[in-house]
C-alpha cells in the first residue's frame, strides 16, 4: 500500500499548463510544428505518464543534491532559479545558477542522467548529435541564457544517477547558431500571430514516436498517406512490434553498457553469472581488418547466453 499511495500522488502531480512563451528549454526541439502547438493547443497535448513524473522528480532531486554538494566543495553559487525573458522574441527560461569563477559568473546547467549518456556526452558536439531529443535540446537552451545575460560562456554539469559522478561540459557562445535560435522563434511568433501551422518534418521515430501531439499531427499524416488498407493480420502484427520496441531499446542500451564494462575480461563471476571474452581478428572483406572483443555472459542456472 506504500507504494500504491505514492503513485497515485505522483499521479496527482501530472498537470497541463497553459504555454505563453517560446521556452528555452524546448526552443532546441527539431519539429517547429511541435513548438508551434505547444503555444497553441497545450491542452491538447498528451499527458505524460506516471513513470516519466517519478524520472522527473529524480531529476530535480539529483540536482538539489549537486547543488548541495558543490557549496559544501566550496564552491560560489549564485542566481539559482533566475528567470529570464527575452520579450522580444517571446523566450522565457529560468536558470539553474551561475557559478563564480574569479571575475566571472557562469550560467550553470545541472543534468543527471544514465550511466550509458554519461559515458556517452563528453562535448557539446555529442549533445548536437545525441540519440536522444532532449540532449539536443541542452545547447539550445544554454546558447538562450548566454545571449539573454550577455555572456560567452556556460557550463553543463551531468550527475550520473548510479554512481554519483561529475562531469563539466563547457560551452562557448556560437552567435551563428544563436542567430539561427532567434530566426526560429521568430517563424514561431509568427505562426502564433497568424494561427498559421508550419510543415511537419520528416518522420522520426525518435522525434515523432513518444510525441505528446501525434493524435493531433497523425491525422493529417493519415490523410496525406498514399496508401490506406485493411490487414487485421499485419495490424496485429504491427501492435506487437510496438509493444516490444521499448524493450528492445533498453535491451540494446544495457548490453552495450555491460559488455563495454567486461572488455579485457577474460574470466569473471558476478553473483549467478560467468563472463569470459576474448580478442578476435575481424576478417577484412567490406569491412576493414582488425580485432574486437568478444564477450559471452551466461547465467550459472538458466540456460542461455547472450553473444556479442
Amino acid at each position: 500500500m506504500l507504494t500504491e499511495q505514492v503513485v497515485n500522488y505522483k499521479k496527482s502531480q501530472i498537470k497541463q499548463w497553459p504555454v505563453r512563451s517560446n521556452r528555452a528549454s524546448e526552443i532546441g526541439h527539431p519539429c517547429e510544428k511541435y513548438l508551434v502547438f505547444l503555444r497553441t493547443r497545450w491542452q491538447e497535448k498528451s499527458l505524460h505518464d506516471v513513470a516519466l513524473q517519478f524520472i522527473f522528480d529524480e531529476g530535480r532531486m539529483h540536482e538539489d543534491a549537486v547543488i548541495a554538494t558543490l557549496i559544501q566543495a566550496g564552491l560560489r553559487l549564485v542566481e539559482q532559479q533566475r528567470a529570464f525573458e527575452w520579450s522580444k522574441y517571446q523566450v522565457t527560461g529560468h536558470i539553474d545558477a551561475k557559478v563564480l569563477v574569479g571575475d566571472k559568473a557562469i550560467p550553470l546547467e545541472i543534468k543527471s542522467s544514465s550511466p550509458f549518456v554519461f559515458n556517452a556526452i563528453n562535448s557539446v558536439q555529442d549533445l548536437f548529435n545525441g540519440k536522444y531529443v532532449y540532449l539536443k535540446k541542452y545547447p539550445a537552451q544554454m546558447t538562450f541564457y548566454m545571449l539573454m545575460d550577455n555572456k560567452d560562456e556556460g557550463l553543463f554539469l551531468f550527475k550520473n544517477k548510479v554512481n554519483g559522478q561529475l562531469k563539466e561540459i563547457p560551452m562557448t557562445l556560437d552567435y551563428g547558431y544563436g542567430e539561427s535560435l532567434i530566426q526560429k522563434a521568430e517563424r514561431i511568433n509568427r505562426h502564433v500571430e497568424s494561427g498559421s501551422i508550419p510543415d511537419p518534418i520528416e518522420w522520426s521515430e525518435e522525434v515523432c514516436g513518444g510525441c505528446g501531439f501525434a493524435h493531433v499531427c497523425m491525422p493529417e499524416v493519415r490523410r496525406d498517406a498514399l496508401e490506406i488498407t485493411d490487414m487485421p493480420e499485419l495490424e496485429a502484427k504491427l501492435r506487437r512490434w510496438d509493444e516490444l520496441k521499448a524493450t528492445a531499446k533498453e535491451y540494446a542500451a544495457i548490453d552495450k553498457e555491460v559488455k563495454e564494462l567486461f572488455k579485457g575480461k577474460e574470466s569473471i563471476v558476478i553473483g549467478n553469472y560467468y563472463i569470459s571474452g576474448k580478442s578476435v581478428e575481424r576478417k577484412a572483406y567490406s569491412v576493414p581488418g582488425g580485432s574486437y572483443w568478444k564477450t559471452n555472459i551466461e547465467c550459472l542456472n538458466v540456460k542461455g547466453a547472450s553473444n556479442e
